[in-house]
């Protein structure tokens, strides 16, 4: 490759010079230059009002006695139990047999055994009661 006329060439010099310690001492003056702020302290634990506290017992207060409201089941009476079955119920025999197996139908012969109740004992009493007037005709 051939030499260039351009480095033969005197160079021009520019006309900006920084001056000497310009650039050491260039960030003291911008800081002196600045208004000094002094930083805020914020506390990482700050009072809260006694009222906010006052509040949060109270809901836990509510919540907690809602929830102990709601836990709480009662029974159902036996005669309720019954009138529901007999006019709310479509349950016939056949439901409550698949229901039973070989065991519940032992238990229950052994309990009409042991109780002397006859074929005509259960029928007095099922005619003497009028709510089971629907099964009669069945």
């Amino acid at each position: 490759m051939k030499n260039f006329k351009l480095d033969n060439e005197p160079k021009i010099k520019s006309g900006f010079k920084a001056p000497d310690d310009y650039f050491s001492n260039l960030t003291d003056t911008v800081l002196q230059k600045l208004p000094q702020q002094e930083t805020k302290v914020v506390p990482l634990y700050r009072k809260k009002p006694i009222w906010l506290s006052a509040a949060a017992v109270f809901i836990m207060f509510i919540g907690i006695s809602v929830f102990l409201n709601l836990n709480t089941t009662t029974q159902p009476d036996v005669a309720t139990i019954e009138n529901y079955l007999v006019y709310e119920s479509n349950i016939n025999e056949y439901d409550l047999y698949q229901q039973f197996d070989a065991t519940d139908i032992q238990e229950l012969e052994q309990s009409m055994v042991t109780n002397n109740l006859s074929n005509e004992a259960i029928e007095d009493y099922i005619s003497t009661q009028s709510n089971y007037d629907i099964y009669l005709t069945e």
